[in-house]
């Protein structure tokens, strides 16, 4: 693959711009270009954030609508409000089983089932993250876990080695979680039958 458009979107402090920065990072040790751009809305207050990554031969750091391969979200209603980034036939979905409340009052929370509910069509994976986090010792490596599932899932193939990885990780906790969710081996969850 001669590229590669990973949207990554969560809320203010799950580590969501530093995902992004340590996969910009791991590029440069693997000699590969990767460009990113963040929005962030009210993230120190819980609010929306994404992360466009671009890896390979790209000339722009934003993902056209519709054209990321990966959608990852470390909060799971933040997959809905950046899913006009997915193509229902083409993008891979990953979802961190985990909801905040959103900040505006009398929103409605919506459960994991209604949200998997507006997924169907869709190629979704559900991992718990934060689990994998804790199990790694730091519950701010719920990114890093993210990142070792998508490697899992071969989103950097040829493009940006675990040795990269590694070192653009840097900590114990991080490099842990990775390596746990990279060892996850789990298909991808028919949203249709749930």
């Amino acid at each position: 693959m001669a590229w590669v458009n990973i949207l990554i979107a969560g809320v203010g402090g799950q580590g969501i711009i530093t995902a992004g920065k340590i996969i910009a990072e791991a590029g440069n040790y693997s000699n590969t270009k990767v460009l990113i751009a963040e929005t962030h809305g009210l993230a120190q207050r819980g609010g929306g954030v994404n992360v466009h990554v671009r890896i390979g031969d790209v000339n722009s750091p934003l993902i056209p609508l519709g054209k990321a391969d990966y959608l990852v979200g470390l909060e799971a209603i933040e997959v809905l409000r950046n899913l006009n980034y997915a193509s229902r036939k083409h993008t891979t979905i990953v979802v961190n089983n985990y909801v905040v409340r959103p900040v505006l009052p009398k929103v409605k929370l919506l459960t994991l089932q209604e949200i998997f509910d507006k997924l169907k069509g869709c190629k979704v994976y559900v991992i718990d993250a934060n689990q994998i986090a804790i199990k790694a010792g730091n519950i701010k490596a719920a990114n890093a876990a993210m990142l070792g599932f998508l490697y899992s899932l071969g989103a950097f193939e040829g493009l940006i080695n675990e040795e990269s990885f590694i070192k653009a990780l840097k900590y114990e906790s991080n490099i842990k979680a990775f390596k746990i969710a990279q060892a996850i081996k789990i298909n991808g969850i028919d949203i249709n039958g749930i």
